[in-house]
């Protein structure tokens, strides 16, 4: 069986572009024969979740917006119940910012073990980047590796590799936004094996326009779980 056909790719998203998405969904499909996505109380662009019904195995729904972590667990959840012999998840943003190719790559690399770490498509923050967003992972990838001891390229990466065998890890983890992701980055010093990277391209649309991410609030809810993971480590020790 190949990495496609034993891999569910996971999209959460919330207000997806109708043009755009749509085609990005048929896309993977074309390498994935399993792709779930969360509606995550979208407001607009909701005919793009109609447009890729027939596409999917499933359109998940939050009727309110409860943050991409709790999306990614609702997929989690419903891969662990109704894909019972997948090898593990691929989780995609839903705004068109990882390649195709890219995420087959880090598929692949997910298959091919160990069957209990993470993978991580890693970008390398050159070119044409919006400034906060190179601002932003130096100062959380620096902070990351002095609170947990892990060396992580790219830390607010939204391209992961999760083998099955962490599923129920990563569905106990704490959060409904965007902390949720650091956490799982935090929780995984724990795992038997540790992290792998593959490299990604860089891609920004528009200045990064689609995104959800709220550079006050998310960073203050970011750096206070990455503290936390501190404070939770001494008390381990």
């Amino acid at each position: 069986m190949t990495a496609r056909e034993n891999i569910a790719l996971v999209i959460p998203v919330c207000d997806p572009d109708a043009e755009r998405f749509p085609p990005l969904v048929r896309r993977l499909r074309e390498d994935f024969t399993h792709v779930v996505v969360v509606d995550d109380g979208s407001a607009q662009g909701r005919e793009a979740f109609d447009a890729v019904r027939g596409d999917v195995d499933a359109v998940l729904v939050h009727e309110v917006n409860r943050g991409k972590g709790a999306a990614l667990r609702t997929a989690f959840a419903w891969v662990r119940e109704n894909l019972p012999r997948a090898a593990g998840v691929v989780t995609v943003d839903g705004d068109g910012q990882h390649d195709p190719d890219d995420v087959r790559r880090v598929a692949e690399a997910l298959a091919e073990g160990p069957a209990e770490g993470l993978v991580l498509g890693v970008r390398s923050f050159a070119g044409d980047v919006p400034f906060r967003s190179k601002l932003g992972n130096f100062w959380t990838r620096g902070l990351f590796r002095m609170l947990t001891g892990l060396a992580v390229s790219d830390t607010q990466t939204g391209l992961r590799g999760i083998p099955a065998a962490l599923l129920p890890r990563v569905l106990a983890i704490p959060g409904d936004r965007y902390e949720y992701e650091i956490r799982m980055l935090a929780d995984a010093r724990r795992h038997p094996a540790p992290p792998r990277e593959v490299p990604i391209r860089t891609i920004y649309l528009d200045g990064n326009a689609a995104s959800h991410y709220r550079p006050l609030r998310d960073t203050f809810r970011t750096q206070l779980a990455l503290w936390g993971t501190l404070f939770r480590r001494k008390r381990q020790l």
